[in-house]
Formats: C-alpha cells, structure tokens, sequence
C-alpha cells in the first residue's frame, strides 16, 4: 500500500509524497511535463528495493494522462 499526498503543483511539475505502507518515511515522486514522465526525486528510506517508488511513479503517470490528480490518495494492490 502507498499513501499519495499532493505536495506542490505548478505550470512546470507535480510533486507528490509517497508514504509505503502509511509509515511516517515519505519519499517524493516529480512529474515534469517538460519531459512527460514522472521521476523518484528521493526514495524514502523504508523502500529498500525502490517497489513503492515505482509504483508511485506508475501511478502519477495514469492519473495527470487522466488530467485528475488527487490531493490524497491510497495506491492498494495485491
């Protein structure tokens, strides 16, 4: 499980936090639109392999094609 939260958005990037497993460790995801993708910007220190991270990155890639980007949302998957 991840948390997304909405940091910071402006004309040039989305920045979300990412929270694996709704611990107090964030990392944060950049999306540029210059280079249409989203890049880690820093791994949280909980995420060993880099699996939330990617997830995360996955996850903001859908969700600003889809022009629809949360404040808050809890990323679940099997």
């Amino acid at each position: 499980m991840n948390e997304l939260v909405l940091k910071e958005m402006n004309g040039n990037k989305v920045v979300y936090l990412y929270h694996p497993n709704g611990e107090n460790a964030f990392g944060e995801i950049e999306y540029l639109f210059s280079e249409k993708q989203a890049r880690v910007a820093k791994k949280a220190d909980s995420d060993e392999t880099g699996y939330f991270a990617h997830k995360a990155t996955r996850k903001i890639e859908e969700c600003v094609g889809k022009n629809n980007l949360p404040l808050k949302y809890t990323q679940a998957w099997n």
